[in-house]
C-alpha cells in the first residue's frame, strides 16, 4: 500500500498553502499513484472567522477534479473549520491498523515528518510491505530551484476556463514553487468572443466582419489592464492563439505588440469522422500558426484525442520539420492530455526545443511542472535542461 503523509500543513491567511494541498492530492491521486493520504499535526496556529474558508477550495477542486485517492484528516479540528471523520481503521498490504498508527510507524521509518509549510513543501511517500516493512522518501510540491524553469502557460480569470485563477495569486504560487518565470498566456478568442461563440467551434469558420460572422467582445483591454497592475516581477505575457479554417489566426494586428510570448494552439477540427481528412486539417492549421509566429506550439496533438480520434504518430516528423523551418518550440503539457514521448524524444534529437506549460486553469496549477521533469527523466534528459528548454530572449 502506498500512502502519502503530510503533517503540519499550518494555515495564516492568504498563504495559500490550501492550493499546495490541493497539489499533493493531485499529484499522488494521479500521478505517484497512492492508495491514500494522511494530513496530520497542526492546521493552523489561528482561529479566526477569516480563516474559516480557506479549505474550500481545497474540497471544491478536489471534487472537481473527481480523485479517488481518500483524503484521512488526523489534524487538531478547529471549531470553525469542518473536517471529514477520520476512519477507525485503515486497511492495505493484509494490513488493518488505525490510521494514527500507521502515520506513527511511517515517521519511525522515515526518521522524520517533514512539516509541510516549510519552503519545499515536503510530503512523505511510504509504501507499505504486508511484512510490516515500510519503504519512505520524500516528495516535494516545490520545485528544484534552477534557472531554466519556467511556466510559459498559464491562464488568469479573464478565461472562460477559469477555475479560480487571479494574477496576483498566480504570481505568489510561482514564488512559493520556486518557478524562475511565469507567462500568462491567455485564449485570444475569450477575449473576443463569447462563451457560445468559442465553445461551439462557431470562431474557427465564421470570421469577424463577415455577413455571417460572430460578435466581437471588447474584453481585450481588461486583460492588458489586469496584468498592468500586477506586482513586477519575473513574468511575461502574451496569448494562446488559434485559427481558423481560411488559416487566418484569431489576433487583431492591432494587439499583437501586446504579447510578449505568443503560443499556437489547434484547439478545433472541423473533420472528426475521417483521419486522414482529420491530419491534412490539422498539418494546414499548425503551419499556418508556425508560419504567424508563435514561439510556442501548445500541446501539439492534444486536439485528436479531444476529437475522438487517434493520435498519428505518422505526423511526428512532419510537425517536427515544420517546427524546425518555422524556428518554433514544442510544449510538454499535461493539462487533460498526454504527451507523446516518441514525439519529444525526436524534437530533441532533431534540435526542436521544449517548452514547459502547466495550463493552469486552477492556482495550484501554476508551476505545477513536476509531471514534465518526471517526463523528461524518463526521456534521460534531466542533465541536459539548459540545453533543451526554449527561453524567451526578449525578441
Amino acid at each position: 500500500m502506498k500512502v502519502a503523509v503530510i503533517s503540519n500543513p499550518r494555515h495564516t491567511n492568504g498563504d495559500l498553502i490550501e492550493f499546495m494541498l490541493l497539489r499533493a492530492a493531485h499529484w499522488f491521486g494521479e500521478y505517484e499513484k497512492a492508495d491514500l493520504m494522511l494530513v496530520t499535526g497542526e492546521l493552523t496556529p489561528w482561529n479566526t472567522s477569516a480563516a474559516r474558508s480557506f479549505l474550500s477550495e481545497f474540497f471544491s477542486s478536489l471534487k472537481l477534479r473527481k480523485l479517488a485517492m481518500p483524503v484521512v484528516w488526523l489534524t487538531d479540528r478547529p471549531r470553525w473549520v469542518e473536517l471529514p471523520e477520520p476512519p477507525a481503521m485503515v486497511t492495505g498490504d493484509a494490513v488493518e491498523l488505525p490510521p494514527a498508527e500507521l502515520v506513527e510507524r511511517i515517521r519511525r521509518s522515515a526518521g522524520k515528518l517533514p512539516d509541510f509549510s516549510g519552503p519545499a513543501f515536503e510530503t512523505v511517500l511510504a509504501e507499505t510491505g504486508g511484512d510490516g516493512s515500510i519503504r519512505s522518501r520524500r516528495v516535494a510540491m516545490a520545485l528544484p530551484e534552477l534557472p531554466c524553469i519556467t511556466d510559459f502557460h498559464v491562464h488568469t480569470n479573464l478565461a472562460y476556463c477559469s477555475e479560480n485563477m487571479n494574477i496576483p495569486q498566480a504570481l505568489e504560487m510561482a514564488r512559493l514553487t520556486r518557478l524562475a518565470g511565469l507567462c500568462f498566456s491567455e485564449h485570444s478568442g475569450h477575449l473576443y468572443l463569447d462563451i457560445p461563440d468559442y465553445w461551439e467551434g462557431r470562431c474557427v469558420w465564421r470570421n469577424v466582419g463577415t455577413p455571417c460572422g460572430f460578435r466581437r467582445l471588447h474584453r481585450m483591454e481588461g486583460y492588458c489592464e489586469a496584468l498592468a497592475s500586477a506586482p513586477s516581477g519575473a513574468w511575461l505575457n502574451g496569448f494562446e492563439i488559434d485559427v481558423d479554417a481560411a488559416g487566418d489566426i484569431m489576433l487583431l494586428e492591432e494587439d499583437r505588440p501586446r504579447a510578449r510570448v505568443l503560443l499556437g494552439a489547434v484547439h478545433f477540427l472541423d473533420e472528426r469522422r475521417e483521419l486522414e481528412r482529420a491530419k491534412r486539417e490539422f498539418l494546414f492549421r499548425t503551419e499556418a500558426l508556425l508560419k504567424y509566429g508563435v514561439q510556442i506550439l501548445a500541446h501539439p496533438f492534444r486536439i485528436f484525442a479531444w476529437a475522438g480520434l487517434p493520435k498519428p504518430p505518422e505526423l511526428y516528423r512532419p510537425v517536427i520539420e515544420l517546427l524546425k523551418r518555422y524556428d518554433v518550440a514544442a510544449e510538454i503539457n499535461f493539462h487533460c492530455n498526454e504527451p507523446e514521448a516518441e514525439f519529444f524524444d525526436l524534437c530533441v534529437r532533431s534540435g526542436v526545443k521544449l517548452s514547459l506549460g502547466s495550463d493552469a486553469h486552477n492556482l495550484y496549477e501554476v508551476g505545477f511542472l513536476h509531471p514534465h521533469l518526471r517526463f523528461l527523466d524518463a526521456l534521460g534528459l534531466s542533465g541536459r535542461l539548459d540545453s533543451i528548454l526554449w527561453q524567451y530572449s526578449g525578441k
